[in-house]
């Protein structure tokens, strides 16, 4: 027979088990339960900084690429820019009818153009770093501009743009007969061919003078100042992801951080024609929303929607930058070389000096320089003495 002392000791060893059992399953699962609401509030807050977190890692990822390319364009509806136009002369005090046919065509013309621009960074440093630009202008493609081997190449379909907007073959080649005629390899370019020019070449001429616009000194600092207003207003957003469009992200500013940041931007410039064109008021404040589309870690397009800066414009008409692949940026076959010398006594009527007369030391006529003007706009081409 068992002890009763003994039953009542397993007993209470067994009841303090089972308490110690009970207190330790207590003890989990208020653990669990408070890991869980962690975890929910920990993913809610990951939730909405995920999608900020890979657009500053597929914009790392685009800072760091080799090569990589962009096209520009504009997408959605001609109609509505119209319109938009219209909207905004009236409201400026403007007649609707200051947006005359020829200005609408000509709004309608961008919706059939795109422009590109690449970058191919061959090897290390600057020295050898090649880039591309492209356009393609209501249809018309083939303009194009390289830069390789410390070589500018440089080419056009002048006589289909030229026809394209009014003038025939023959004007084309009168006026380039009238200007430059064959010197320095000009008539290669007049034929839609490639022409190459020695940048070297071109930054001593910029160095003298010469009418060549010179590197700006204050690139480097604009670049850099771009990139973080930039960034703070990426980072100041609100980012969400398309609940329908999983590579779809959508930011969420407003007009007053704008403001703001290009505020921060004209007085890191300290640029005077920026500070002249900038606006001393701020404007109402209202949201400003742009499309991010990111693939695979990659940025693949960016979309802003112009009329959102109209008020009361309606429709989409959409500035949208396309990242294309990147690839390697070589130097065309054939091009004839430009002699600039020999091309900028060619083209002596356009080089600007005081006190020069019309017609002298040229071989054009007034006449000649008064169809040069208005080829030209209305700007008078002053000849050299």
């Amino acid at each position: 027979m068992i002890p009763a002392t003994t039953v009542c000791g397993a007993f209470t060893t067994t009841g303090s088990f089972t308490l110690r059992v009970s207190r330790l399953a207590a003890g989990v699962l208020a653990g669990v339960t408070t890991l869980t609401v962690l975890a929910g509030c920990a993913g809610e807050k990951l939730q909405a900084l995920e999608p900020k977190l890979e657009l500053r890692n597929a914009a790392k990822q685009l800072g760091e690429a080799q090569q990589a390319g962009f096209t520009i364009k504009i997408n959605g509806s001609a109609d509505d820019l119209v319109a938009a136009a219209k909207l905004d002369a009236a409201k400026s005090g403007e007649k609707t009818d200051e947006v005359t046919e020829d200005d609408a065509k000509i709004l309608r013309q961008l919706f059939n153009s795109s422009f590109t621009i690449a970058f191919d960074k061959a090897g290390e440093g600057v020295d050898d770093d090649r880039a591309l630009f492209g356009a393609t202008i209501d249809g018309v493609a083939g303009t194009e501009i390289r830069i390789a081997d410390k070589t500018m190449y440089v080419k056009a379909p002048i006589t289909e743009l030229a026809t394209k907007f009014g003038a025939s073959a023959d004007e084309v080649k009168t006026l380039s007969e009238e200007t430059v005629g064959a010197a320095g390899g000009f008539d290669a370019f007049f034929d839609g061919k490639w022409v190459s020019l020695d940048v070297a070449k071109l930054t001593e001429l910029a160095e003298s003078g010469a009418g060549v616009p010179a590197k700006d000194v204050e690139q480097e600092k604009a670049l850099k100042e771009f990139s973080t207003s930039a960034t703070n207003l990426v980072e100041g957003a609100d980012i969400v992801r398309d609940e329908n469009d999983d590579t779809h992200l959508i930011v969420t500013s407003s007009t007053a951080k704008a403001y703001a940041e290009v505020k921060r931007l004209v007085t890191a410039l300290d640029n005077e024609a920026l500070t002249d064109t900038f606006g001393a008021e701020a404007p109402a404040d209202k949201p400003i929303v742009l499309d991010l589309w990111i693939k695979d870690g990659k940025l693949t397009a960016a979309e802003i929607n112009m009329l959102q800066f109209i008020d009361g414009a309606t429709g989409r008409v959409a500035l949208r930058l396309e990242v294309t692949t990147g690839a390697a940026i070589t130097a065309p076959e054939g091009a004839t070389k430009l002699d600039v010398d020999q091309l900028l006594g060619g083209t002596q009527p356009y080089v600007s000096v005081p006190g020069a007369k019309a017609g002298e030391g040229t071989d054009l006529s007034e006449e000649d320089l008064k169809e040069l003007e208005e080829l030209l706009g209305g700007v008078t081409p002053a000849a050299t003495a």
